[in-house]
């Protein structure tokens, strides 16, 4: 079987991971590898540039909650998901993120039909037209909700086994 690497653009809301039952779906003879990716251009400053490759500053920008979210779905479907990811990219320019979509050897690029992709930083922006003109290939999925994806919290969670 078959590996399939795919690229979702995401604000890592919990909204956004109903796209993966339909990609479980719409792909069952494959396994696949998911990356949510939220978009940032890349800094002005030196200082900035200088420390990219040590960043997880934005990685702080992801809840629990969407991490929790992403462990349930990975087992959820634990005989085709192999990895579900959140990503960062750093770039604005069709050049560097064909070279990023190489080097996750993405098969396709995944967006929702009702996207609103929201701003985490004042660095972030909408990646559809980069998307575009990458010239990779990219599907529509409408995310259905069979049924709503709740988290529950590690205190609330405590709080119930303490009782």
């Amino acid at each position: 079987m078959k590996t399939l690497n795919i690229i979702i653009p995401s604000d890592f809301t919990l909204s956004s991971l109903n796209i993966i039952p339909v990609l479980a779906e719409r792909y069952p003879d494959q396994k696949l590898n998911i990356s949510f990716v939220h978009f940032l251009q890349l800094s002005d400053s030196i200082s900035d540039l200088l420390l990219l490759s040590r960043r997880s500053r934005e990685y702080q920008l992801i809840s629990d909650e969407f991490y929790a979210g992403c462990t349930m779905l990975k087992n959820d479907y634990a005989d085709q998901i192999e990895n579900i990811i959140p990503d960062f990219f750093y770039g604005n320019t069709v050049a560097v993120f064909k070279n990023y979509l190489e080097e996750k050897e993405a098969g396709l690029i995944a967006m929702p039909e009702s996207h609103n992709y929201a701003r985490l930083t004042p660095n972030s922006f909408d990646p559809t037209i980069l998307m575009q003109r990458s010239g990779y290939k990219i599907i529509t999925l409408k995310a259905k909700v069979k049924q709503p994806l709740t988290i529950v919290n590690a205190e609330a969670e405590h709080e119930l086994l303490e009782v």
